[in-house]
This record gives structure tokens, sequence and C-alpha cells, in this order.
């Protein structure tokens, strides 16, 4: 019995000692408020029983200023018995950038409901931007618990470039498996969080903002590199159990192999071997072969071009086979496809391109419409052999478009969103950026063209007669209308968002923005605080707080908040440019000038900016300074009418009229309807002796302003001097 004690004793110390220690520091720090929850779902404070997406739940793999929050997602604890629910799990592709609102999932919820009328389906996207499989396990894990009906895995493109990858640039690269997920567990507790930041490396990545792939620049790997086997191996250990959480949780996992844009998007980088082809080259002879009419070899060239690729933001055969080997490996309830095959069948030529993709791997409209309907197949063939009949017919991709209300100026935005980012490291580097440029442009000309604003809006006006609860409709719908100047339906619509999804951080923050924009500051600042309190970091929502201040004339506390917003996000021009104009309006230039100094140190190639400053400076009679700004402003933008206007007055202050008139001329060029440069420029040409040149320029300002006597007296004069 004595001996017995001692054990209990010995025991008690070695084990319960130490967990009773352990959870009172938990406690301790749950009581600060300190760390936070990392699971994917929270329960909402506003309904009971709905679980909300985590805003914070990517802080467990990233730091905080650079991780992604999901989309806004509720789903109820306990599901409907008359609900077929299924989770897509991912990353960027599955959720559905550059535009979740047109993404997979929300194509699938589409085509599901057609083909299964009267049948409620709920598709629930918990796909996350930059995270991997090791994320999408513990996710996996909680959706386990919510009674899925099916899992729905597009994975495999962030695993290099991801969190752990051989090229991540977020923390350390190729832990050991075990290590690695002891130190994720660890996350799970207040006290763990607080060891892993007090032992976080201290580098100037994780400081700053976000700035997309452009990061992994220097990340660079060769196909042969032997961290990437630390990657497969991973990836495959990740993938099953992923997969085991779905069989256990009694749901049907359909998975694919994840596809890439193999004809339109060549290689980010090359490293040379010394032996065959590097990636540029493979790319540029898979052409020649497709040029030349040899499809199947051109194919497998793509595919090779793309394995060696040294910039690994595309999943390669490697791990695509680990995919397809899980897929195929007998599992009940396990269904596999082969989505690039698939997507390649498809497409013109047999070679995916531009056709499905905007990229290397995001996917167009009709990309995710395409493999929404490769997962929807399979669906509804397991639920066929359940008995359940499907009396309708798939939706056609127009049809889709019009439940989703994906209209031209959708397809606009879209567009320009793709445009910006192709325009910006990696995407600049590739060889055939300039080609894809080109088309990208050709497509914004074509859709500019026909746009129609009340088209659109007709549209929309269908698709919330379909989709009267559809949160995401009425919140792009308010967005078209603040575009259309609609500003009081706007915020009607918007309002309607907000009240379906009070938990969405995003929401209140562009509600506010329409607020302010339509002079609401008191309202705008309510919605922007409660944008903050959900996410305290939130810089675009401290700007909008800023504005708001500003608008109410409390200048000093708008200060601050510009300030704290920029300090969170320094690369925000907007905020930067409305701080200083409210200095400007309060003529305190002095300090606005000094704003937008502080602004250049992070916003060097801003044009905007370079010209706010001239003004500025032009305002304290500092003619030469302005001058030196305006022309910082044109080397940048060319076309940048009013800075070539600004430059134009400066010369007519130096008595040099020639140069004057010709940046007059380049302001008109750029922008005809600027009138106070068109008649500089006809008062220049006068000064100049040019009345012919003259004429042309008044008799145009006469028209657009009759009531305008000067402008009169002005032709008047020039035509006299002709006779």
């Amino acid at each position: 019995m004595k001996k017995l004690r001692v054990w209990i004793v010995r025991f008690a110390l070695i084990f319960l000692v130490p967990l009773f220690l352990m959870g009172s520091v938990e406690g301790v720090f749950r009581l600060i408020g300190y760390g936070n929850p990392v699971s994917f779902f929270v329960s909402s404070s506003t309904v009971e029983g709905e679980l909300i997406e985590n805003s914070k739940f990517a802080w467990r793999f990233l730091p905080a200023k650079l991780a992604r929050a999901p989309q806004p997602t509720s789903v109820d604890a306990k599901k409907s018995p008359d609900v077929t629910r299924v989770f897509v799990f991912g990353e960027s592709a599955a959720e559905g950038d550059p535009e979740p609102s047109f993404g997979m999932p929300r194509v699938l919820e589409v085509l599901l409901e057609g083909k299964f009328p009267g049948r409620d389906f709920e598709v629930i996207n918990v796909a996350i931007t930059a995270l991997n499989s090791h994320a999408i396990l513990p996710v996996a894990r909680e959706c386990a618990e919510l009674d899925g009906d099916f899992w729905v895995l597009y994975v495999g493109h962030n695993e290099v470039m991801g969190p752990f990858g051989a090229g991540t640039v977020f923390g350390e690269q190729t832990p050991p498996l075990s290590a690695l997920r002891a130190g994720l567990w660890l996350k799970k507790f207040r006290f763990g969080q607080w060891i892993s930041e007090f032992n976080a490396p201290k580098d100037s990545l994780g400081d700053g903002p976000w700035r997309g792939m452009e990061m992994f620049l220097d990340q660079k790997l060769s196909s042969e590199d032997q961290k990437l086997e630390w990657v497969y191996s991973s990836f495959r250990k990740n993938m099953e159990d992923i997969v085991d959480e779905g069989i256990g949780s009694g749901a049907e996992v359909m998975i694919a192999s994840v596809a890439s844009n193999l004809r339109d998007s060549a290689p980010f980088a090359s490293l040379g071997t010394g032996i065959g082809r590097n990636a540029s080259e493979t790319f540029a002879h898979a052409r020649s072969l497709e040029s030349s009419g040899k499809l199947n070899d051109a194919r497998q060239h793509y595919l090779n071009a793309l394995d060696l690729d040294a910039l690994r933001f595309r999943a390669d055969s490697k791990l695509n086979k680990i995919v397809k080997s899980i897929g195929q490996s007998g599992r009940k309830n396990v269904v596999f496809f082969d989505s690039q095959v698939e997507l390649d069948a498809l497409s013109k030529g047999g070679i995916s391109g531009g056709d499905f993709f905007f990229e290397h791997v995001h996917l167009t409209f009709e990309g995710n419409y395409q493999l929404a309907k490769l997962f929807g197949d399979r669906i509804v063939k397991s639920l066929e052999s359940k008995g359940v009949t499907s009396s309708g017919q798939w939706h056609s991709l127009e049809e889709c478009s019009q439940q989703l209300a994906y209209t031209n100026w959708d397809k606009r935005l879209v567009l320009r969103i793709i445009e910006r980012r192709l325009m910006q490291p990696p995407f600049n580097n590739r060889d055939n950026n300039d080609e894809v440029l080109s088309q990208l442009n050709e497509d914004n000309k074509r859709l500019s063209k026909g746009l129609s604003g009340e088209d659109s809006l007709r549209v929309y006006g269908d698709a919330l007669r379909m989709r009267p609860k559809d949160w995401r409709i009425w919140q792009r719908n308010a967005l078209l209308l603040s575009s259309l100047g609609r500003s009081t339906e706007a915020l009607d619509s918007m309002k309607r968002a907000v009240d379906m999804t009070p938990w969405s951080r995003v929401l209140h923050y562009q509600y506010s923005a329409m607020l302010n924009q339509s002079g609401q500051y008191a309202a705008a600042a309510l919605e922007a605080g409660r944008a903050i309190s959900l996410k305290p970091d939130f810089a675009e929502a401290v700007y909008q707080l800023a504005t708001a201040r500003a608008g109410q004339g409390e200048i000093e506390k708008a200060a601050k908040l510009f300030s704290e917003s920029l300090i969170l996000d320094p690369r925000m021009g907007d905020a930067w440019l409305n701080w200083a104009r409210m200095l400007e309006g309060k003529q305190k230039t002095n300090e606005a000038i000094v704003v937008y100094s502080d602004a250049l140190r992070s916003l060097p190639n801003s044009a905007n900016i370079h010209y706010r400053l001239g003004v500025a400076r032009k305002t304290l009679g500092g003619a030469d300074m302005a001058l030196k700004s305006f022309e910082q402003a044109v080397q940048i933008d060319v076309n940048f009418a009013e800075a070539h206007f600004q430059i134009g007055v400066c010369y007519v202050g130096k008595g040099l009229f020639e140069k004057a008139v010709e940046h007059f001329q380049k302001a008109v060029m750029a922008k005809p309807e600027l009138t106070q440069a068109r008649f500089n420029l006809g008062a220049g040409l006068l000064k100049l002796g040019r009345y012919k040149d003259a004429v042309p320029h008044f008799e145009k300002l006469v028209v657009q302003q009759p009531q305008d006597q000067q402008v009169r007296q002005y032709l008047d004069y020039a035509k006299s001097r002709l006779k």
C-alpha cells in the first residue's frame, strides 16, 4: 500500500502537476484576453447555434499581417435533415480568386440546385488563399464534426510556396512533420501562442503588408532539389489524413488533381541545369510543336515546362500523382478524377489555356463552371445511386452567370484585377506576359464598348428575384449602384447584405466606405467601428474611420487614425492622399507636405502623390520644387493631364512659352475635356503668334462654354489676326 501511495504521488508530480500548471497559465492568458481562437469556425455572437469563419484562423500558420482571412461563411452547427451539405477544401483556386462571388463553390451550388429542383444544397467554401495541406488538415478535422454529405478536395498548388514548404518565405522550411504538427497543436492554446510569438524570428517580412507572389521571387528551386522530397512526403501524409477524416465523418470524398494553365502561362523562372532544356526553352519548344500540329507532344512538353518552373506556384506532376494514387487507392466512398486531363479535353486543341484560366491557376468563370460540373457529375451519380432522382437539367454557362449576376460590369472589374496582377512580379517576368496582357487589353476594350450599367442592373434584379437571400448578390448590386451614382439605392442594397452577414468585417467596411462617399459620416464611423471590433488591425477600416472623423471636422482624431491605418499598411495611397488633402483644407499645407513626402517613401511610383505634393509646394510659392514634383508625376504616368497642365503653368511663370504650350498640348491630348488646359493652350499659341493653331481650340471652348465672354473675345482676336 505504501509503495502504491508513492507511485501515485510520483504520477501526480510527473503528469498532473504540470497539467495543472499549464491549465492555470492557459486560464490566466484567456482571462486577460491574450491570444486568439485558432479554429476555422467560431460561434456566432448574433445567432445561437450558428458557426462563422474565424478571420484569424490563418494566424496559426502565417504572420498576422500576411495571413489571408477565409471567405465570409456561416453554417448551422446542427445540419437540417433536408439539407445536402458540401464542403469545398483547397487554396485560392478553389476559393474562387480573383472574385469568390463567381468561384467554383458558388457555381457548384447553382448547378446542383438546378439538377435537383426543390432540394436544398449548402456548398460551404472553406478554401483559403496562401495556405496548403498543413492548414487544410485541421479544417478537415473541424468539418468532420459538421455532418457534411460530400467533401470536394481541390488541393495542391501551394505545397512548395505555402507555409512550411521548400520555397516558403513565411517561416521555417521543411521541418520534421512530427515537430511541425506538434507545434501547430501547441498553438491551439494561448500559452502555446505566447511561446511561439516569443520565439518567432524577427525579420522584416512579417512586419510588412501582403504583397502576393512578389514576395517569393528569391525562392527558386530546381526540379531535383532534395527539399522537394519532404514536400511530397508530407503532402501525401496530409492528404491521406484529410481523406480519412472525410470518410470517418460519413461524407463521400470527391478528390481531383489540380489543373494549371499549360498553353498561355509561361514558366515564372528557369534554372539552367546544363542537361536538356530549361523551363523557358521547354515551353518555347511546346509552342513550336503545337504550331506544327503535334498536339500530344506539345501537351507533354507544356507539362514538362511546368515541372521545370523554378518558381513553383503550380502543382507539379509528382504532387498530382500523389493525389491520383490516394484517389484511386480503393478507399470506400472516395471518387477521383484528373482535372487537368478533363479540362484539357474540353479545351481548344486539347491543351488548357486562357479560355479556362486568367493566369497560372486561377479559373475564369467558364473554367469554374467546367470544374464545378466535373465535381457535380460525381455528386449527382452518388445521390442517384441512393435513390435521389435528379429531375432537372444542368444549367448552361449562361444560366449560371445569370443566377449569380456575372455581368459585363463584373467581368470588366475582374479583368482589371488580373491586369494589375499581370503587371507585377513574378507575372511580368514570364516570356509571354506581353502577349497575355495585350489580349487582356483587347478584352477590356471590347467589354467597355458594350458596357451598359442599366443592362447590368437588370441582370442583378433578375438574380435577386431568383436568389433573394444571397447576400453576395446584394453586396455586388450595391457596388454596381454606387458606381452609377445611385447612392441611396446602393446604401439600401449594402445594408441588406450587412443585415444578412452581421459578423462580416468586410461588409461593414464596404458599407462604411459607401456612407462616407454619401457624406453620412456619423453612420460611416459606426460601421467602420464595427469592422474594427471584428478585426482590430483592419487597415482599410481604420482608414474609413479616419475619413469619417475628417468629415465630422475632428481633425486631430482623423490625423491619428490616418497614421494608425498607414502603420498597418503603408501602401494605401488613398489614405496618404486624403490625410494630406484634409490638412490642406485646413490651411496646414506644411504638414500636408510632410505627409506627401512620407507617402513617397512607401509609394515612390505614385503619380498622384507626386502631383499633389507639387500642388502643395506651389501653394507655398515653391515653384521650382513644385515643377520637379509635376515632372516626376508625368515620368510615371505620361498621360497625367493635370500634371502636364501644371507644368505648363510653371513654364508660363518662367516666361518659357514654347515649353508651356508643349505641355498644355499634352494635357489636352490626354484629356480633351480639361477646358482649363485647352484655354491656356489657346492663349499660349496666341502669345507665340500661332493664330491659326489657336482658333480650333477657342472654337471648341465656345461650344463648351457659350457664356464665357473671354473665350469669345480670344476667338475673335485670333480670327482677326488671320485676315
